[in-house]
């Protein structure tokens, strides 16, 4: 059995029977197409639903998967975005170097700034080597100051919890172990 769209372009090259198209047209389509509308009144609602179409050579167009139309649109469009917005970030400032301040948390930044500046050590330093020091040794960890300097006083510093040791003994399923016995 021969689909709408071929049987629309045999009815084109004189070949075709136009009550049998409109009798598939109304059995295929009984929501776009009734017993009252004339050939050509089938024909444009056929075309305006994408159903047939005026394809050359005999091609057969049927219907139209969209989801994958859309889905390839969109993979296309995504890859010129993101070589766009790769080439921007990258144009004007090198967000990656570490030992730049402006790469770095500011307030961890500036308390960094105030430890060393405190330190006794660096009494007679300029305010460019200070944030060199600073820089370097946030370049090494970003919680530097967090761990050795806090509140901008060097020594003083968030300690590093150990981890939980497992309960044993005879109640260790209770999540408590056996108790020390001291008193």
């Amino acid at each position: 059995m021969a689909t709408l769209q071929q049987q629309y372009n045999l009815i084109k090259e004189g070949k075709g029977d136009k009550n049998f198209f409109l009798k598939q047209a109304m059995n295929q389509f009984p929501e776009f197409i009734t017993v009252h509308n004339t050939f050509d009144q089938t024909v444009n609602i056929l075309k305006g639903k994408s159903i047939i179409s005026e394809g050359a050579g005999g091609v057969t167009t049927g219907r139209k998967d969209w989801f994958k139309i859309f889905e390839a649109e969109v993979k296309a469009h995504n890859k010129e975005t993101e070589k766009e917005l790769v080439d921007l970030e990258t144009k004007n400032f090198d967000y990656k170097d570490k030992k730049n301040i402006d790469n770095v948390y500011g307030q961890s930044f500036l308390i960094g700034y105030l430890a060393e500046m405190g330190d006794p050590k660096n009494a007679k330093k300029t305010v460019d080597e200070l944030k060199a020091i600073v820089a370097k040794n946030m370049a090494k960890d970003a919680n530097y100051y967090a761990k050795n300097g806090m509140f901008g006083v060097k020594g003083i510093g968030l300690e590093t919890s150990t981890e939980p040791k497992a309960p044993k003994g005879k109640y260790k399923a209770s999540g408590y172990g056996d108790l020390d016995k001291k008193k």
